[in-house]
């Protein structure tokens, strides 16, 4: 059974447990497997969710960087 891209994700960590390539997750709850053995993930979709991760980070650290990421703020 293939797995349709909108039931991965890529996940820098589980349980707190940290992965350099990240942890893949597929939501299996969504798919009909019964009677299923096998499944296929196409790793472009893999390599497309980490690179949508990827570029979320860097947007988040460049707001960070422009317009400072203060500690223990309250905004008052």
């Amino acid at each position: 059974m293939q797995i349709p891209a909108r039931f991965i994700r890529v996940n820098p960590s589980y349980r707190g447990t940290p992965s350099q390539e990240g942890w893949l997750e597929i939501d299996i709850k969504a798919v009909d497997i019964e009677g299923v053995s096998k499944l296929y993930v196409n790793l472009d979709d893999v390599a497309r969710m980490r690179k949508k991760r990827d570029e979320a980070a860097s947007l988040l650290d460049a707001w960070d960087a422009a317009f400072g990421k203060k500690e223990g703020n309250s905004g008052t």
